[in-house]
């Protein structure tokens, strides 16, 4: 037995160390591919670059481009985050170590900057509340944004409490309503990161500053030509879980007809609308144009709306260059 052990780690040896040197040393392919990663692209897009600079520059953390981190290093700060305002990520919904390693090596290849950049993604706004500013500062207004307005999104789908806001905090990776998520963006904070007394205070912001939303939207069909009019179908529906989510109130849409080079010049004109709330033409101040209001007096989660409108005259089969739903 004694014989067999010294000859596997005679052999084991010289190939963990070719394996090391060419951890450090990475095809051209794996520094693309992990150009590519931290980039993001459709199916997987990730947030890195948010905190760290668009080019690893640095920003609202540190610099990474030019690191000389080795593998073990870059993948250990990865998985088990670091300080108080990055989490750790995992290999099974964030990024695996194939992908980690790919953007080491991408950011590794890339000159080391002079000097690290200091500008956030997101500033604290100058009448930011002591919540906000907390909120920001713990990095995630990095990501968020000023407002939460997406998770907020997703919070009053749910009709979501604290409870959840602490799950989607430490437990981001492994909620339930994302065990059938592929990949995800977000990793997971510990409580030594991120304590229940910050963390209340944050939520602060999120529910009650801010407010849960309602996952309102809403949908125009291609045209459906006539003679000389063309119909489209609008489908406006609340997203949120039935039993769980809220209700929206007061909505109203705002379709802004074609305009000519004069604004008060009519092209296309509604000849006619199915489905009621249809409240005429008004003047849309945000595109300076006559637009087609409709009104719904409420929505409750999973609930929808069918409505339909008919144009005619020149421009009609162009449908609406924008539009926009509003709701309390």
């Amino acid at each position: 037995m004694k014989r067999i052990l010294v000859v596997v780690v005679l052999i084991l040896l010289p190939w963990i160390q070719v394996t090391q040197a060419n951890a450090q040393a990475p095809a051209a392919a794996d520094i693309e591919q992990g150009a590519k990663n931290w980039q993001g692209f459709f199916g997987f897009q990730n947030d890195c670059k948010l905190c760290h600079g668009e080019h690893g520059e640095g920003g609202f953390s540190s610099a990474l481009a030019g690191h000389q981190l080795t593998n073990a290093q870059f993948l250990a700060a990865v998985r088990e985050g670091r300080g108080t305002t990055m989490p750790g990520f995992s290999p099974t919904k964030n990024m695996n170590d194939q992908q980690v390693f790919q953007i080491a090596a991408y950011l590794r290849s890339l000159p080391k900057p002079a000097q690290r950049s200091t500008t956030w993604r997101t500033p604290v706004p100058p009448l930011a509340t002591p919540a906000q500013k907390l909120y920001i500062e713990s990095g995630c207004g990095q990501c968020h944004a000023q407002i939460f307005a997406n998770p907020r999104r997703t919070a009053g789908g749910l009709g979501a409490d604290y409870e959840w806001f602490k799950t989607a905090t430490y437990e981001h990776t492994t909620a339930p309503e994302y065990a059938d998520r592929g990949h995800m963006r977000m990793g997971n904070y510990t409580r030594q990161q991120v304590p229940d007394a910050k963390l209340q205070e944050i939520w602060k912001f999120f529910s009650v500053e801010q407010g849960l939303r309602v996952p309102m939207g809403a949908t125009v069909s291609e045209g459906v030509p006539s003679y000389n009019t063309v119909t489209y179908t609008i489908t406006v529906q609340n997203g949120g879980t039935v039993g769980k989510g809220l209700t929206a109130e007061y909505i109203t849409l705002t379709l802004p007809l074609l305009k000519g080079r004069d604004p008060e010049e009519v092209t296309a004109v509604v000849s006619a609308t199915t489905g009621g709330g249809y409240m005429g033409i008004q003047r849309d101040p945000i595109t300076n144009s006559n637009a087609a209001i409709f009104e719904i007096p409420r929505l409750g989660p999973r609930e929808s709306k069918t409505l339909t409108i008919t144009l005619s005259g020149r421009g009609s089969d162009r449908g609406f260059p924008t539009g926009m739903l509003k709701w309390e």
